[in-house]
């Protein structure tokens, strides 16, 4: 049967390539995705508002297909409405759902917490202008912000970013911030999954990725507590 361990929900931003992909290569047996998008087409704060506006839809589907836990896999959408938002979107989908939920923000800080970030160097595809966001909700979390690499892709072609342009993003935050306390990768899209393990044992400082953070909280509420090695630290200690 399909998801007899775990139902997991799965709420894009925009379309689907990666990430389904990258999910059934890190999760065990029986875990399933039911993934649903609420189709944003840029980025802008009018595409931000939109995919919004449809979140509750969106968990209200989720919730019909028994999901166990739902993930809101959308940094811009969230970090564009300010530090606290993230509550109301958790809050707004496990109202509708009536499952627990997180925000791929949300679970990207408390996995930084979990292995002693602070000062953090952040990498990612976005550009400048959403990452000054990023940063500054980020900043209002405590956290501090020592470098930013915005590899900057066009909204339509993200997955053209290549794992040695994130290895080299990694290497050049360390340059600019010697004193990381580790790096955050957000975004469903681009291919950091693959670089993590390497990031952390070249540079010696943890790799927070989308992915192994939402999956990291996910297995914590769902009691799944299988070590998932090959993708970091944050999943291979569960």
């Amino acid at each position: 049967m399909f998801g007899w361990r775990a139902r997991i929900g799965y709420l894009c931003p925009s379309v689907f390539e990666m990430i389904a992909y990258d999910f059934y290569r890190v999760v065990p047996p029986g875990v399933g995705m039911i993934g649903v998008t609420c189709m944003i087409d840029g980025w802008s704060d009018d595409a931000y508002r939109s995919g919004l506006e449809r979140i509750d839809e969106c968990a209200q589907e989720l919730g019909r297909r028994k999901c166990d836990f739902i993930i809101h896999a959308g940094v811009p959408l969230v970090a564009s409405r300010g530090a606290g938002y993230e509550r109301e979107v958790i809050e707004r989908i496990e109202r509708v759902a009536r499952v627990p939920a997180t925000t791929s923000i949300a679970a990207g800080m408390a996995a930084l917490k979990a292995m002693s970030v602070r000062r953090v160097g952040l990498i990612n595809p976005y550009p400048d202008e959403l990452n000054a966001k990023v940063a500054s909700f980020l900043t209002a979390n405590g956290f501090e912000v020592a470098a930013v690499i915005g590899l900057g892709a066009d909204f339509t072609r993200i997955g053209d970013v290549s794992e040695a342009q994130v290895y080299a993003a990694a290497r050049e935050a360390v340059r600019r911030a010697p004193q990381l306390d580790g790096l955050y990768l957000p975004c469903p899209q681009f291919p950091a999954l693959d670089v993590l393990d390497a990031i952390e044992t070249d540079l010696g400082i943890p790799a927070v990725g989308h992915l192994t953070s939402e999956l990291w909280q996910a297995f914590r509420k769902l009691g799944i507590n299988e070590p998932i090695r090959g993708f970091g630290k944050l999943l291979a200690a569960a």
